[in-house]
């Protein structure tokens, strides 16, 4: 009883003071700025965009930083690709359509409507460029942010293409407008530069390309390595040559890049298409065979070479409809009658096709029986950067 009494004693007679090294201390922290960052990029992308709300400085991490957006898309490139569906209805009066970013995790699967531009779509390290032929303007939409920008309008504009793409020495993202010079063959090729706000004018003339043929094949684009490369149409005396135009987006000038001479006939019959195989330029025939072209540079010499790494025979390859290639070298394409809601990943390496559904993330009320476009973006990223 006694030893009982001693050790209660001994509990009651601790003070308030020998008891301070237990209390939680109600000063502030000051985390050093290189280990927030870091913490932050352990961090889900949803929860960054909720967290920059917390403060001036944690903002301006997450949505301006450089480093910081670069790790956030690398990261979301090495985790299970995700592809992004934009899915339209063409008697819809209205911009709206669904986007939906497809997971092999059905739970990690995302889907909602957007009102953007319905005409052509562009896509650079998850950010959308949205361009309408009709009205001469257009939008980019980063999905992970929920944030749209309008493009500024264009002076003295008479129709043209818009193409989009990323520099990766500047960290700056371009939109290109080349005019339509059946209209108006003075007007100049123009560039907006994207987060640029001390450019006197937001859209730049350029250097022109007179001989450039007004027929651009639209589905013949594709940005690689700073660089915007799409199939053109030009004029030599009275006939038109298909060739290969490369538009450097840091120098913002043009250059021809030949192409493989046993497809030139294949191309001027519209049978190709320009991909991004593996982080170098591709480009892909199909006409009642397939044939895989890939061109391999060399800095140092300045030099070009192209060979061919697939080849197969079948029917049948003249009625698909590329869309695009994974980074794993699928190929993302329609099949003609299409399926609906239905996109194919053919591998040519193992020659096997595999199939995606997107019925289920249709709401049914929309009626998928009908025909819809659909346009497909492999390897998602997701992107925090602030577009203004």
């Amino acid at each position: 009883m006694k030893r009982g009494r001693k050790e209660k004693n001994h509990e009651t007679s601790l003070s308030p003071s020998r008891l301070g090294c237990r209390r939680i201390s109600t000063r502030n922290f000051n985390i050093p700025l290189d280990l927030t960052v870091e913490i932050l990029k352990k961090l889900p992308a949803k929860s960054l965009v909720r967290f920059k709300c917390v403060s001036k400085s944690w903002s301006s991490i997450i949505s301006s930083r450089k480093d910081f957006i670069d790790s956030i898309v690398t990261r979301s490139l090495t985790q299970p690709p995700r592809d992004a569906h934009l899915i339209l209805d063409p008697d819809n009066a209205t911009d709206e359509c669904l986007l939906v970013i497809s997971s092999p995790c059905p739970q990690k699967t995302h889907k909602e409507s957007v009102s953007i531009l319905r005409t052509a779509h562009e896509y650079s390290r998850g950010l959308f460029l949205c361009w309408s032929n009709e009205h001469q303007e257009g939008a980019i939409y980063n999905p992970t942010t929920r944030q749209t920008f309008n493009l500024p309008k264009m002076k003295h504009s008479h129709g043209g293409v818009c193409f989009f793409g990323y520099e990766p020495l500047e960290n700056q993202y371009k939109v290109l407008f080349i005019p339509n010079l059946v209209h108006r063959v003075d007007q100049a090729c123009q560039v907006f530069t994207l987060g640029d706000t001390m450019a006197e004018e937001q859209w730049r003339n350029i250097q022109n390309i007179e001989y450039l043929y007004p027929s651009l094949r639209y589905r013949s684009t594709v940005s690689i390595n700073g660089a915007i490369y799409f199939l053109v149409g030009i004029k030599v005396n009275d006939t038109t040559e298909y060739k290969i135009l490369r538009f450097d987006i840091r120098s913002e000038k043009f250059y021809h890049v030949d192409a493989p001479k046993p497809v030139t006939l294949m191309m001027a019959l519209g049978w190709c298409d320009l991909i991004n195989y593996q982080g170098k330029l591709g480009l892909i025939c199909c006409e009642q065979r397939m044939e895989i072209w890939i061109m391999e540079e060399d800095s140092e010499k300045k030099t070009q070479r192209w060979s061919k790494i697939f080849f197969y025979e079948m029917e049948g390859f003249d009625d698909w409809l590329i869309s695009d290639v994974t980074r794993a070298g699928e190929i993302v394409f329609f099949n003609e009658p299409r399926d609906m809601l239905r996109i194919c990943y053919y591998d040519p390496k193992r020659n096997s096709v595999r199939y995606v559904d997107l019925k289920e993330n249709y709401p049914k009320e929309r009626g998928c029986d009908k025909a819809l476009l659909i346009r497909t973006f492999p390897d998602y990223a997701e992107n925090t950067m602030c577009l203004y």
